[in-house]
């Protein structure tokens, strides 16, 4: 009785725990949504357009009907985040918030699924803690607050991998697990090296443990992932020349300008294996939208605790394996996990971005040595030490980070686009101002574009429009268009126009010069 009493309020204790961190990684998450970061990023934009212009034109920035793969900038990015974005851009226009949803759903789903996930293979106090050290892991919150595409693809082997070890129970969970393995190969390119040795070691551990087994689950599973799999294959053997692009009205494999395949190389194996180790140590790239300085991705008393965790998860294999060959080991489908997205750290020249999908295993890792703490002082103290730094990343994060950030998500600029909209003339911009951005605010008819648009270079892994609809960006201050707006970054000086007797008037980190 005294034992079922103890279970009980154990359970108890969970459930609220569990409450608790689901509604701080809510507030964490949603706080100044939309607003923090200010501005739109480069690629969110394109996303974001590109699901703007599917949604009323049908086709996207180049012509292609519903692609599997969006050519954007000339060399391709990731459609998931794009097709995600589209009920939610239908519902309530193209804005900085309806970009971001997708990231923000995935995200907060993310907590729920780690600790079913680790409680799973674990038990409930090992799940409790991955829960919490997601909820205030830096990497996490800030990923969840923008639109970058590649940002779903954790979330997805998250979900992948939960249904997968949901299938031990009921075997047609499988077939969740494989859509989810199959959408994150929309979510981002570069795993697509991994994610199938991923499922090759997992599947045979499973059948060899006799956890699933050949059966009608697993064949409509790997139907489901085939069929997910084949237009990206497909789209494969069209930019390696083996055969035509696709056009239909209902989809496309589109030809990309430039294939970066050429980007997946062992040729620098030595020099990306130690820029990989760099990052995942520093938990630093010097990109600020991707962390800031000080607070690390997963935190750097987590990545402390991921080190010797992976020791308590290699100790736990060996003494496994001596003990029955057989027997189940979870620490095996966390350690597949955590190696395999290692060995892109070896083929390509990494960023927080790029290795994204190793944040997780790590942070299930670091809770198998935190589960190992014995005392409630010990636990408390943590608890503070984590509440402290979070208030301490918070801080930062809603204040100074946003000036920071201004220069990687245009500050100003929808602003300053809006004040040239009240003005005749080409409106004409500088350098670092991205026509992904244009395409955003001004919302620009992708058949407009398409007539209009005149690039610099094509085809180029970087497509830079010279001129498309009024929008130019060939800037001479030296001989002005009387007629025209001038949308500067404030780092160049605009003193020839002032000179000439232009009005300059400043949003955020823009200055919009224009005659009276």
């Amino acid at each position: 009785m005294n034992n079922k009493a103890g279970l009980a309020n154990k359970d108890q204790k969970y459930t609220l725990y569990f409450w608790l961190l689901l509604l701080l990684g809510i507030f964490l998450r949603c706080l100044l949504f939309g607003v923090v970061p200010g501005g739109i990023n480069m690629d969110e934009a394109f996303a974001g357009y590109e699901a703007y212009s599917l949604l009323n034109y049908g086709t996207d920035s180049a012509g292609y009907h519903f692609p599997v793969y969006l050519v954007t900038w000339g060399s391709g990015m990731n459609a998931l985040e794009s097709y995600l974005m589209m009920p939610f851009i239908a519902l309530f226009g193209l804005n900085s918030v309806t970009v971001r949803l997708p990231q923000l759903i995935v995200g907060i789903l993310s907590l729920p699924v780690i600790y079913k996930l680790v409680s799973r293979l674990y038990n409930p106090k090992t799940g409790i803690i991955a829960m919490g050290l997601l909820t205030v892991c830096p990497w996490h919150i800030m990923m969840n607050r923008w639109g970058l595409e590649s940002n779903l693809a954790p979330g997805m082997i998250l979900f992948a991998t939960f249904f997968l070890v949901k299938a031990f129970d009921n075997r047609f969970y499988l077939i969740l697990s494989a859509f989810f393995y199959g959408l994150s190969l929309y979510a981002y390119a570069t795993i697509w090296t991994i994610v199938p040795f991923i499922l090759l070691f997992e599947l045979a551990y499973l059948f060899y443990t006799r956890k699933i087994r050949f059966d009608i689950s697993f064949i409509i599973s790997a139907a489901v992932m085939l069929i997910l799999a084949l237009p990206l294959i497909l789209f494969v053997m069209v930019n390696m020349g083996w055969i035509n692009e696709i056009r239909t009205s209902f989809f496309s494999i589109p030809k990309m300008p430039v294939f970066r395949s050429n980007e997946v190389s062992l040729s620098n194996l030595g020099e990306n294996l130690r820029y990989s180790l760099y990052v995942i140590f520093a938990q630093y790239d010097g990109l600020v939208h991707n962390g800031i300085a000080g607070f690390g991705t997963i935190g750097f008393i987590t990545f402390i605790f991921s080190v010797f965790g992976c020791l308590v998860m290699f100790r736990n294999i060996r003494s496994s394996v001596k003990k029955d060959r057989r027997a189940f080991c979870a620490d095996v489908i966390t350690a597949v996990n955590l190696i395999l997205p290692l060995f892109l750290g070896l083929t390509i020249q990494v960023n927080i971005n790029r290795i994204n999908v190793i944040f997780i295993p790590l942070i299930i890792a670091a809770s198998l040595r935190f589960s190992e703490i014995d005392g409630k002082k010990m636990s408390y103290a943590f608890i503070g030490l984590y509440a402290a730094l979070t208030i301490a990343f918070g801080v930062v994060y809603f204040t100074s980070y946003k000036d920071k950030v201004a220069e990687s998500f245009g500050t100003g600029l929808k602003e300053a686009l809006a004040e040239a909209d009240g003005r005749e003339g080409t409106v004409y911009l500088s350098y670092d101002i991205y026509h992904s951005q244009v395409l955003f605010y001004e919302k620009v008819p992708v058949n407009e574009y398409l007539d209009t648009v005149v690039y610099e270079e094509y085809p180029a892994v970087w497509l830079y429009p010279v001129t498309f609809s009024r929008y130019s960006f060939f800037v001479n201050l030296d001989d002005p268009d009387p007629s025209g707006t001038y949308i500067l970054n404030n780092v160049v000086d605009a003193s020839p126009l002032e000179a000439k007797g232009y009005k300059i008037t400043r949003y955020g980190i823009y200055n919009v010069a224009y005659k009276n």
